[in-house]
């Protein structure tokens, strides 16, 4: 477990060092000219809002509910800690970087618009946290379903030119970076 997080931990600042370096790279920009030109279907606009706005604190803070409901105290605070963490890295990520919206750049409008800095997706972030958490604690149905569900969630992000493409990576590679440091810490915490 500490090699995977070295790694990812790793990963995610390479990661954050090349959006450092260049801000708009080339696949950044054909991803954002190609989501910009793309004639959106309605129905499938407004699946990616509800992904967007319920996906993230609404579906992760009804399972960590579930979990300490359920007295699943391990999970339970596995999960709280790696949101915290991955709300905490990527909020100081995005003040320090500032790297602005794609749409803010040019690149097209807003299916909807949102607020603050772009560079880590906070909801990919999120969603991947509590998707590791998942996957090492809960039985295969329900962890993937929630892997299912943070995927759709940080696919949401880009369709609806909020992120770049190397928003999410950075994003999964932080949700993943947390999860497993919670795990870590929590080993610590709770024995």
């Amino acid at each position: 477990m500490y090699y995977s997080l070295l790694i990812t931990g790793l990963a995610y600042v390479a990661v954050t060092l090349i959006v450092h370096l260049k801000p708009v790279n080339k696949v950044d920009s054909t991803v954002a000219s190609l989501i910009s030109s793309i004639n959106r279907p309605r129905p499938l606009d407004h699946i990616a809002i509800l992904l967007t706005k319920y996906g993230r604190f609404y579906t992760w803070g009804l399972v960590d509910l579930g979990l300490l409901v359920l007295r699943l105290w391990v999970p339970f605070t596995e999960l709280t800690l790696s949101i915290i963490l991955a709300y905490i890295i990527g909020g100081v990520t995005r003040l320090l970087m500032k790297r602005r919206r794609p749409y803010e750049m040019g690149y097209g409008k807003p299916v909807l618009a949102a607020s603050g800095f772009s560079y880590p997706s906070g909801h990919a972030a999120v969603v991947f946290s509590g998707a590791l958490i998942a996957l090492m604690t809960l039985n295969r149905i329900a962890s993937s379903i929630l892997l299912t569900e943070a995927i759709l969630v940080t696919i949401s992000r880009v369709y609806l030119n909020a992120h770049y493409l190397t928003d999410v990576i950075g994003g999964v590679l932080l949700g993943l970076t947390s999860g497993l440091l919670a795990v870590a810490l929590s080993s610590i915490l709770i024995t």
